[in-house]
């Protein structure tokens, strides 16, 4: 079982401001901080690393490390005890770090990071779950190179779609979701009629290919909300709403809340403890901040 193989201890979603420092420290469980974005030196053992883009560490136990913040540095971090064995030395193994963007990583790491504060019935299984699919894309990933024209997420909102219709549609919705882009645009630019875009994409995709649109817009909407300081009017256009009013009330419709709610509850939520195992003591020392 997934639930058994990895364990979720911690974890915590933090902007570091300049003035503080993470000191060097070491601990006799693994680690990993997603680096989002910001600049600073990170210390991993007798390295340093100058950060200037994404980058994913893997911490192994009693290794040292620390962060020197040169201006807001955000992260995302996990602490977790490895239970098996073979998945234990395939990580002992792995490289230190992997230095590329990936969504479908800091994707399943806001879902730990929400089931642990949600705290719903089995959320500690499911956080085990969510970690094994880390480490298993971590371990992936570190045996080949990035691959620069495929992004994780969306390959996560359609699967393995053989249609070639509706691969197409995606392409373009893809391509010009910032732009004005309705269905019969779709189907001129493939040669065929409305009906027959229509029929393809709901067959493969289970919903049709305008709201896939919409839906994929607030998915790109709210990776902005976490990882940029973005005005939402800003956010809205980059995403290819027309105004800001149509913006909130599709974002509404997708997800339950307005756009300025969603980010007043995601930013409540950065630099918080989150204890997956409620017996976990976690301490570090930063200047002018608790530690965590």
């Amino acid at each position: 079982m997934l639930s058994a193989s990895v364990e979720v201890l911690w974890t915590a979603r933090f902007d570091y401001q300049p003035h503080w420092k993470l000191q060097r420290h070491k601990h006799d469980y693994f680690q990993m901080i997603y680096f989002l974005q910001g600049e600073g030196r990170f210390f991993l053992q007798e390295q340093a690393y100058d950060l200037s883009k994404p980058a994913l560490f893997l911490i192994k136990p009693n290794q040292y490390h620390g962060l020197n913040p040169v201006d807001l540095v955000k992260t995302l971090d996990i602490k977790f005890h490895a239970k098996d064995k073979l998945l234990r030395q395939s990580l002992l193994r792995a490289p230190s770090c992997i230095l590329e963007e990936d969504a479908e990583i800091s994707y399943l790491f806001e879902r730990i990071r929400w089931e642990g504060e949600q705290k719903q019935p089995l959320f500690r299984e499911l956080c085990s779950s969510y970690l094994f699919q880390i480490l298993i894309l971590y371990l992936r990933r570190s045996d080949r190179p990035a691959a620069k024209d495929e992004a994780p997420t969306e390959r996560k909102m359609d699967g393995v779609i053989t249609d070639a219709v509706s691969r197409q549609v995606l392409d373009l919705i893809r391509t010009q979701r910032a732009q004005e882009l309705d269905l019969q645009q779709i189907a001129n630019s493939l040669g065929l009629s409305n009906r027959s875009v229509h029929r393809h994409f709901k067959d493969s995709m289970g919903m049709p290919p305008m709201r896939y649109l919409l839906q994929y817009r607030v998915e790109k909407a709210k990776d902005l909300i976490r990882y940029s300081d973005y005005a939402l009017k800003e956010i809205a256009e980059l995403t290819g709403f027309k105004t800001i009013h149509h913006f909130t009330r599709v974002f509404r419709e997708v997800t339950g809340v307005p756009p300025a709610a969603w980010r007043r509850k995601y930013c409540q939520g950065i630099c918080k403890d989150v204890f997956i195992d409620p017996d976990f003591s976690s301490v570090m020392w930063m200047p002018n901040h608790s530690g965590k």
